[in-house]
């Protein structure tokens, strides 16, 4: 019988049965480390991880089906984990239309400056914004997530275009008036927008991103900013822990006042969560019926 552990995953009572129906169902708490996360996987055919510990964990396990429910999780090899018999499942698409929300929130509030004039107790003068209108936005990536951002900037009146693998990017971005990053972590795409990328985009663009830092760099960024080339950046920080303002990377990123920092929070609504449980139970029942899904091939 196939054996199912979850770590640190609070199932419901559905989710539980459809579990129970397939499998052997053997719930554990969230591991403290490494070593502990190995410790439970032990003998296990499938696992349902919260994320503590899991990339790490990765080359050390074998012939096990590893899920999780979220979308990015880091840089890891899957042709190498391979070859201990370990394949890796994510929940493609479950949080999409929750982190094209703060994505397009954020484009508003870099561009409207909206932020000061709600709920203002004092008068200010007219101060003129930009539109969203006739913008030239470049969209880096064209996954689920970046194919989304542009249907929705098009709806604003925007001219979208695309960065795909091979694309000269340099050319693609000198004229872009918005830089969206929707990048997964891979080999390729290692500090892709470096400070070269930063210090060369047209005069007042923007850059906004909820793509891990290991795509960006941020402090090539912040040096285009100093430089008033680039006019501001919106950043959700990712994979730093929900709500934790303490780490190094926010309050680096919350010492430039042109740039508006959330801490790891464009993902977060009701139907996310819910989504992605329900995606990475479907990834279980898939895999047990001999036709995986949602299986990443990066490296």
């Amino acid at each position: 019988m196939v054996k199912i552990i979850t770590l640190g995953i609070k199932l419901n009572e559905e989710h539980k049965k459809r579990l129970d129906s397939i499998g052997e169902l053997n719930e554990k708490a969230s591991p403290e480390s490494v070593e502990d996360f190995v410790s439970k996987a032990e003998g296990a055919d499938a696992i349902f991880s919260n994320g503590s510990y899991l990339l790490d964990s990765l080359p050390k396990l074998k012939n096990v089906f590893v899920t999780y429910s979220y979308v990015e999780l880091g840089v890891f090899d899957s042709e190498e984990l391979a070859k201990n018999g370990v394949i890796v499942s994510n929940a493609s698409g479950g949080n999409r239309d929750s982190i094209v929300e703060w994505t397009m929130y954020s484009i508003l509030s870099l561009f409207r400056k909206f932020g000061p004039m709600v709920r203002a107790k004092e008068n200010f003068p007219v101060e003129l914004r930009e539109t969203l209108v006739e913008k030239k936005v470049l969209v880096v990536g064209h996954g689920a997530i970046g194919s989304q951002v542009g249907k929705l900037c098009d709806a604003f009146g925007m001219n979208v275009d695309f960065f795909n693998r091979g694309d000269n990017l340099s050319e693609k971005s000198k004229d872009a008036d918005l830089i969206v990053d929707s990048l997964n972590c891979n080999t390729s795409s290692k500090n892709l927008l470096d400070e070269n990328f930063f210090m060369n985009l047209k005069k007042g663009a923007y850059f906004v991103t909820f793509a891990r830092p290991h795509t960006y760099d941020i402090e090539g960024l912040k040096k285009s900013i100093d430089a008033e080339i680039v006019a501001g950046a919106g950043i959700d920080c990712d994979p730093e822990g929900f709500g934790d303002t303490t780490n190094a990377f926010y309050q680096n990123c919350l010492g430039n006042e042109k740039i508006l920092v959330t801490p790891h929070i464009a993902f977060s609504t009701k139907q996310a969560v819910a989504n992605g449980r329900e995606i990475t139970i479907k990834n279980i029942e898939s895999f047990v019926g001999g036709n995986p899904q949602n299986v990443l091939k990066k490296k």
